[in-house]
């Protein structure tokens, strides 16, 4: 009986890791799975915070570019309204906060912050079009919010290209 009980503790120490590793792992293009040191793991939760970070930014813009879609306020009042929602979408512009990124990253970072500028600025010319009537403003706007859109799929695309896939998915295919 006691030596089930090693010889089954023993099994479940040895299989407990194993699957854990299985399962959580990260591996390299060649399949081999990567060593997990504090800077990979400092890079991999970088990663993650950035990918909820653009997530939050892609909800922002989609509300600025719903905004910028919808027709031309036809009364004052109409104006104030579309103003006052661009004005809560660049509030939660504003308190969205950069993920601290690893000095190896430092050019995604600079893309994260280039796509959060641009939506600022393209907030801030939907107000001065909304304050102004200028179609300008409105013209520069979009164009902005479209430079956003890119700088945020080149983001994204970043963050894909540096995130390593799981080892059960690489060994599955």
């Amino acid at each position: 009986m006691q030596t089930r009980f090693i010889i089954g503790l023993t099994l479940a120490l040895i299989g407990l890791p194993l699957g854990i590793g299985y399962s959580a792992a990260p591996c390299d293009s060649f399949g081999a799975p990567v060593v997990m040191s504090a800077c990979r793991l400092r890079q991999q939760r970088f990663l993650a915070e950035a990918t909820a970070w653009a997530d939050a930014l892609t909800e922002i813009g989609d509300s600025l570019d719903a905004i910028a879609q919808e027709p031309q306020p036809q009364s004052t009042g109409a104006a104030f309204k579309l103003a006052e929602q661009v004005g809560q979408a660049a509030a939660r512009l504003d308190a969205l906060t950069l993920p601290e990124a690893p000095a190896e990253y430092s050019l995604l970072a600079l893309t994260m912050q280039q796509a959060v500028d641009t939506y600022a600025y393209a907030a801030e010319q939907l107000l001065t079009f909304y304050g102004t009537n200028d179609p300008q403003a409105l013209a520069e706007a979009q164009a902005s919010l479209a430079l956003a859109r890119l700088a945020l799929a080149d983001l994204r695309a970043g963050i894909a290209g540096l995130t390593y896939p799981l080892c059960r998915e690489v060994w599955r295919e």
